[in-house]
Order: structure tokens, then C-alpha cells, then sequence
């Protein structure tokens, strides 16, 4: 009985020291019976991409691999000249003008050339035409507007001082060979602020009025350009511009020699054009 048992026991210790002795002995790579048929397993058919010429003797394999390559470049030179005609289609750009003012229209007699001067940021847009753009812009723009009347005592004089925010609206034609491009559009303008002074020249005195020029908060116009290219991204322009409506509020003027008149802004501008 104790032989029995102790050749039981003597047994389960060897079994169980052998299957310990199989995993030490690389038993998770390991596979089949015995130490002299067993071999290492076959490698993984996943692929990661590493070796383009892994499968070269695959006829299916390399065909499919071909056209993966060639709608990948495909697709890259597609994003490609897409990024460079958007570039090429839509530019933005910076502006700073100064230049000279006056008005025109019923009863403006006595206002001569003010001056103005103010910068902002543009847009040039394809409009699907060849050489053709449309160009908006966003410019803030100091003006003056000066007066003078001559009378029996002296000379009058009066000043107008608004900062404007100007939206011109250009569409442009450009003529390739010789650099130039001419544009016609619209302009709107918002007024910010504005004041004004008025000075009568009474000989022993002058006496001196301010704000009593009431001024429109909008104005519209119709606006010329005319431009010469000194590369793709510096320009330089002339600017011309007539507004149809009167900046003057006659209602709200004090000042009887301006409340029957219509004040019609007409101001010319020279630029510099810099696109990025």
C-alpha cells in the first residue's frame, strides 16, 4: 500500500515538474510533440507596410499595392494644386492712400481741396473672366473739408473733420502685357465721428462756431481706379470717387449760408496695394 502510494506520488511530481521544464523552454513559441519535431510557429500574415518588395513574386498583391500607391499620389497632388489655386485664386492685402477733397452741387461754392489720408485691408477675388477681379475693401479714412468766402469785413472760413469707415467695392480688369488695370465699382461710407468749426471775420473780431455744420452719417458714390503693377504683389493706384448723396443735413445746420446748399463729396486718392 505504501509502495502504491508512494509511486503515485512519485509520479504527479514528475508530471508536474516536466510541464514546468516544457514552459520554461520557450513553451508560448514553441509548438508540436516532441523536442525533435517540434518548431517554431509560422510568422503572422498581417503586413505592416514596412517592405514594399515583401510580396513582390505576388501578382495580386502588387497590383493591388500599385494602384493604392497611385491614388495616394493622386490625391496628394489634388490637395496640392488645390492649396496653390486658392492661393493664387484669392489674396488678401493691405492699403494705405492719402489724398485730396472737395464738394460739388448746389450752393458748394467757397469749398476748396481738403486732404485725407487712411488704410485698411482688401480682397482680391476671380470673378470666373480672365484678368477680371472684384476687390472689396474695409478702409478707415480721416477727412478734412476747408471753406473759404470772401466778404465785406474779412474772410469766412470753415472746416469739417469726419473719420469715415469706407467700403469701396472694385471690380477691376487687368491688362497682363503692360502691368495696368483700370476698375469701376461702388462706394459706400459710414461715418464715425465729425465736427466741425465755422469762423466769421468780423474785422475787430473773429467769432468762432463749433459743430454748427450738421453732417450725414452715410454717403454713397460711384468709384474709378487706375493701377500699374510693379510685381504680383505691390501695386500702385489712383482712386477717384463722386458721391450722390448730400453730406450735408441742411435741417440741422445752423449755419444759414449752408442750409440751402447740397454738399456732394468728390475726393481723389493715391494708394499703395500690398497682397500677401
Amino acid at each position: 500500500m505504501k509502495t502504491k502510494s508512494l509511486s503515485l506520488i512519485f509520479a504527479l511530481v514528475l508530471a508536474f515538474s516536466g510541464s514546468v521544464f516544457a514552459q520554461d523552454d520557450d513553451s508560448d513559441e514553441w509548438i508540436g510533440g516532441g523536442s525533435e519535431t517540434r518548431s517554431k510557429p509560422a510568422a503572422s500574415n498581417s503586413y505592416d507596410g514596412g517592405d514594399d518588395s515583401e510580396f513582390a513574386n505576388d501578382a495580386d498583391y502588387a497590383q493591388a499595392y500599385a494602384r493604392y500607391k497611385n491614388e495616394a499620389t493622386t490625391k496628394a497632388e489634388i490637395n496640392r494644386q488645390r492649396t496653390e489655386g486658392f492661393a493664387r485664386a484669392i489674396m488678401l492685402g493691405v492699403r494705405a492712400q492719402g489724398g485730396t477733397n472737395t464738394f460739388f452741387g448746389s450752393n458748394s461754392s467757397g469749398w476748396g481741396l481738403g486732404w485725407q489720408a487712411g488704410g485698411g485691408l482688401m480682397v482680391k477675388m476671380p470673378l470666373g473672366f480672365k484678368y477680371t477681379y472684384i476687390v472689396p475693401e474695409l478702409t478707415f479714412n480721416y477727412r478734412q473739408y476747408r471753406y473759404e468766402n470772401k466778404t465785406d469785413y474779412g474772410t469766412d472760413e470753415a472746416t469739417i473733420d469726419i473719420m469715415m469707415f469706407d467700403i469701396p467695392i472694385i471690380v477691376r480688369y487687368a491688362f497682363e502685357d503692360y502691368n495696368l488695370y483700370a476698375g469701376i465699382g461702388l462706394d459706400i461710407g459710414l461715418k464715425l465721428s465729425g465736427s466741425s468749426e465755422y469762423t466769421k471775420d468780423f474785422t475787430i473780431k473773429k467769432e468762432t462756431d463749433a459743430n454748427t455744420i450738421a453732417t450725414s452719417g452715410a454717403e454713397v458714390g460711384g468709384a474709378v481706379d487706375f493701377g500699374y503693377m510693379f510685381s504680383r504683389y505691390v501695386h500702385f493706384n489712383i482712386r477717384v470717387v463722386q458721391c450722390f448723396t448730400n453730406m450735408l443735413i441742411p435741417a440741422r445746420t445752423y449755419q444759414p449760408e449752408f442750409r440751402e446748399s447740397t454738399l456732394l463729396t468728390f475726393y481723389t486718392t493715391a494708394g499703395i496695394n500690398i497682397f500677401f
